[in-house]
């Protein structure tokens, strides 16, 4: 049996709570430290990598935060569309879950507004340009047109992400040495994402509660698929990656070296972004909660997904 207590109001409380301004966490005439890391070790594949020099893998880290930030504004053109829809069926329902849907769109709006901020500072005084892979409205066409519940799915996925990075980066001690800048910014995006969670927990709740045991296995399989194509993008742009530190070290890359760099971004991007959500207690809660089959589905498929 699948509970169902939707408290949206204590969702817009801690919204208005944690909520921040965009010019107050990153004026547009901040400045970046290019002498710091901007990612923390854990979320990056830096280490895998021997043959680069210190400052190579400094750089390295640096095209990987930008990336690391392009891949939340790419994911979130589609999770804005989504919360609106979700918003839009509460239009003459519950005002407190209007509300919070607004909020929630609200801030994923000024979180791609902050991630783009972020980019045209970093384009401007890296030095070189980085190359970040294209077309989110397409990819975003592509997961809205798949089952509600697994669009939900992903979406909470996504938001427990932000959570977790938190979680490694920053409480266990490994931003010790990074951009000021960068971990404001990492901080204040984590503070509204975690209000997120719970109301892509609360609008999951409502699907599953009206969904069949069949309508939730295609859902989950629909969730699946979804992880698989974005498992695509995020080779791809590890690929991208070995382009962006060519330009920026003034270094050619052998044959091997390149196919060990596009890996290891790669392999770090999806064990950040994926198997983070993937693994994370709270997401493994949820589908236990709604399908015991799902939750073995999700996590053999997961096992059996190349490292």
């Amino acid at each position: 049996m699948i509970a169902t207590n939707f408290d949206y109001d204590s969702c817009v409380r801690a919204s208005e709570k944690v909520a921040w301004k965009l010019d107050e966490v990153f004026p547009p005439d901040l400045k970046l430290d290019y002498s710091r890391r901007f990612l923390p070790d854990s979320l990056t594949g830096v280490d895998s990598l021997p043959f680069l020099s210190p400052g190579e893998r400094l750089k390295l880290n640096q095209i990987n935060g930008n990336a690391y930030l392009y891949l939340f504004y790419f994911v979130e053109e589609y999770i804005i569309a989504s919360v609106i829809q979700h918003a839009n069926a509460e239009m003459f329902g519950d005002p407190a879950a209007l509300r919070a849907l607004f909020r929630f769109a609200d801030e994923e709006v000024k979180h791609q507004q902050l991630f783009m901020r972020f980019r045209e500072v970093f384009e401007r005084s890296f030095g070189h340009s980085c190359d970040v892979i294209d077309n989110p409205q397409a990819v975003a066409e592509i997961i809205l047109s798949k089952a509600p519940m697994a669009v939900a799915l992903t979406t909470l996925h996504l938001e427990l992400v932000t959570q977790q990075h938190f979680t490694e980066g920053f409480r266990d001690g490994d931003s010790a040495g990074l951009d000021p800048a960068f971990a404001s910014l990492l901080k204040n995006h984590w503070l509204e994402e975690s209000q997120h969670a719970k109301i892509d927990a609360l609008e999951l709740q409502k699907l599953a509660a009206g969904a069949s045991a069949d309508q939730i296995s295609a859902a989950i399989e629909d969730y699946l698929g979804i992880l698989g194509a974005f498992a695509g993008l995020l080779t791809a742009q590890g690929a991208l990656d070995v382009t962006s530190l060519e330009r920026a070290t003034g270094r050619v890359f052998t044959g091997d070296e390149r196919s060990a760099i596009a890996a290891a971004q790669g392999a770090g991007y999806q064990r950040a972004l994926i198997a983070l959500g993937v693994e994370n207690p709270s997401f493994q809660k949820y589908l236990l909660q709604y399908s015991e089959p799902g939750l073995a589905r999700v996590n053999a498929a997961h096992r059996g997904a190349p490292s």
